[in-house]
């Protein structure tokens, strides 16, 4: 029988929730999180036709995680792709109390911009800076050419989940 190995994918299509989350670690390793919503329509046994919003939370590691949180905003859609990571809050006691599962993205495309946003002028007839297109293709190029941190990034996770209260090292 040939080798099979294990593979984990996740893949969203959905609208980010509020504005990302950019924080560092005690190591100064930019970190990102945000929420995606994803709905799904139904229609139950009774012939109801039903709706369900499920909220996946979002994690960016490095160069990625500043880069993401200075474009994405609340509203866009996006598609986002990863894996799932899980990590354990434990009490002061060191009993784990909860398992929280997120997304580690490790590609991000915004599909379509909040609606909010605008090129209309403001008062003194300038357009606001947030609210123009960015050149999505420039900051891959641009991030390509920096390396990739996710390295680096996974060796710090690491290293705080081997300390003894990994809490305090991380931002959330």
């Amino acid at each position: 029988m040939p080798f099979l190995r294990s593979y984990q994918k996740v893949i969203l299509i959905g609208n980010v929730t509020r504005d990302p989350v950019l924080r560092y670690t005690a190591n100064n390793t930019p970190v990102a999180r945000f929420t995606v919503a994803t709905n799904r329509s139904f229609v139950n046994a009774a012939g109801e036709k039903k709706e369900e919003t499920h909220f996946h939370p979002v994690v960016v590691w490095g160069k990625f995680a500043e880069k993401i949180a200075s474009i994405i905003k609340k509203g866009d859609k996006v598609y986002v792709e990863g894996r799932l990571e899980y990590r354990q809050k434990r009490s002061d006691e060191g009993q784990i109390i909860a398992t929280e599962a997120s997304i580690r993205a490790d590609e991000i495309v915004i599909l379509q911009r909040s609606s909010k946003r605008s090129l209309k002028p403001q008062e003194g007839g300038e357009v606001d800076e947030e609210a123009k297109e960015l050149d999505l293709d420039e900051i891959a190029k641009e991030l390509a050419e920096e390396g990739n941190d996710e390295d680096q990034a996974e060796e710090d996770q690491k290293e705080n989940e081997t300390n003894e209260n990994p809490e305090e090292e991380l931002p959330f």
